[in-house]
C-alpha cells in the first residue's frame, strides 16, 4: 500500500509540474505597454556625432523603431534635449519618426542629469507607469546620471545598450557594468520591445513586428 500511495503521489506531482509548465509565468516587474514608458534622452545633432563606442547605423535604426513604438502602438514616449543652443535639436530620424512627441519634447537648460530638471521630473512622473525603458547620450555621462536618479526614486529601468553610445567602448562597457550593479536591466533595442510585446498575433504586436522588420531587419548589413 505505502508502494502504492508514493506511486500516486509521483504521478500527481508529475501532473502539477506538466501543468504549470504549459502556463505562462508573470516575472515580478514585467514590463509590459500599460505600465511602461520609453525616453529617449538627448539625441540631438551634436550629440549623435559623439558616437564611436559602436556602430553608429545601428543606434539610428533602433531609435527610429523606438519612437515609432512610442509614437504608433501606444507606450508612452518622452524626448528631452539639453542646451539645443549649442548641442542642436533632437536628430531628425526621432522627429520624423515622432513628430508629436517631438514637439512636446523637454527641453532641459543644461542639466547633465535630467531627473535635477523639474519639468522633466514631473513630466516622468505624470505618466503614471513605474517601468522605464532609457536610452541615451552620451552612456557615460546624461545617461548615467539619469539612470541613476531614476533607480533612487523607485523606478524600474531597462537601458537599452544599442540606442545608447559614447566616445569609446571602455566608457559604454564601465556603464552597462554600473547599471547592473544599481540594479537596471541592460538589453538591447530588441530585447526591450519583445520584452513590452511577447505576442505577435495580436494588433498591437502585428504593428511593432512590422515596425521591426522596416527599421531594424530590412537594414541589416546596409
Amino acid at each position: 500500500m505505502e508502494k502504492v500511495f508514493q506511486i500516486m503521489l509521483m504521478a500527481a506531482t508529475t501532473m502539477v509540474s506538466v501543468a504549470g509548465f504549459g502556463q505562462k509565468i508573470n516575472l515580478p516587474n514585467q514590463f509590459t505597454p500599460q505600465n511602461s514608458a520609453i525616453l529617449l534622452v538627448d539625441h540631438q545633432k551634436m550629440t549623435m556625432d559623439w558616437i564611436y563606442s559602436q556602430d553608429k547605423k545601428t543606434v539610428e535604426n533602433n531609435l527610429r523603431m523606438l519612437a515609432r513604438v512610442g509614437a504608433e502602438v501606444n507606450v508612452p514616449l518622452l524626448i528631452t534635449t539639453t542646451m539645443e543652443e549649442q548641442v542642436g535639436l533632437t536628430w531628425e530620424g526621432i522627429q520624423q519618426a515622432a513628430p508629436k512627441q517631438f514637439a512636446a519634447r523637454i527641453k532641459r537648460g543644461g542639466t547633465l542629469n535630467c531627473f535635477i530638471d523639474p519639468n522633466f521630473k514631473t513630466a516622468v512622473k505624470n505618466l503614471k507607469r513605474n517601468n522605464l525603458i532609457i536610452c541615451g547620450l552620451t552612456t557615460d555621462i546624461c545617461l548615467l546620471h539619469t539612470v541613476t536618479s531614476a533607480v533612487e526614486l523607485g523606478y524600474n529601468v531597462i537601458v537599452i545598450a544599442d540606442a545608447s553610445g559614447s566616445m569609446s567602448q571602455i566608457a559604454d562597457v564601465t556603464s552597462f557594468d554600473y547599471f547592473r550593479q544599481i540594479g537596471a536591466k541592460v538589453l538591447s533595442a530588441n530585447a526591450a520591445v519583445t520584452e513590452l510585446f511577447q505576442d505577435f498575433s495580436t494588433p498591437d504586436g502585428q504593428k511593432v513586428m512590422q515596425i521591426n522588420l522596416q527599421e531594424v531587419v530590412s537594414k541589416l548589413g546596409k
